[in-house]
């Protein structure tokens, strides 16, 4: 377990006894979410096929603070379901997941990690503090705002040392 010694944040993979904190997590993250943007219905989106994420955990004081799901695949690091509870952003959470897992990268031939974010949530600019730099972005084919209207899909990276 890996402890970030300026907040005591400790990062692990996600264990079964995680499971009911980690559904409540989702469920304050996503209910956040669904106020900026909504996943198309009846649509053929098309969805890369992945191999299995693993998940991390942080946590602060005995919280579950944080998640983050990471699969490694054609030399890229592959990030996705971030998401740090309301009470503990700003906190450094979020840093603490991405460069836990850069850590891990690093014991792998992997050359760069990369996520995708929808513009719209701000977000961009959170992971550009992070050392992510936009490399592509698209109308989205999978969601739309919450008012109907067109998203961003912003697909972002980040080198491996």
């Amino acid at each position: 377990m890996a402890v970030s010694p300026d907040k005591m944040i400790q990062v692990r993979l996600a264990r079964t006894a995680d499971r009911g904190a980690l559904g409540a997590l989702r469920d304050e993250v996503t209910s956040a979410l669904r106020r900026i943007y909504l996943p198309v219905t009846g649509g053929a989106a098309h969805r890369r096929i992945m191999p299995r994420f693993d998940v991390l955990v942080a946590w602060m004081g005995g919280e579950l603070a944080g998640t983050l799901e990471y699969t490694l695949a054609h030399e890229t690091l592959y990030l996705q379901g971030l998401g740090v509870a309301n009470r503990f952003r700003g906190q450094g959470v979020a840093r603490a997941l991405i460069e836990h897992v850069a850590d891990i990268g690093q014991h792998y031939p992997l050359s760069h990690m990369e996520l995708c974010t929808i513009r719209e949530t701000g977000n961009v600019a959170v992971f550009e503090r992070m050392g992510f730099s936009v490399c592509d972005e698209r109308p989205s084919t999978q969601f739309v705002g919450a008012a109907g209207q067109p998203v961003s899909e912003v697909i972002m990276q980040r080198r491996l040392p």
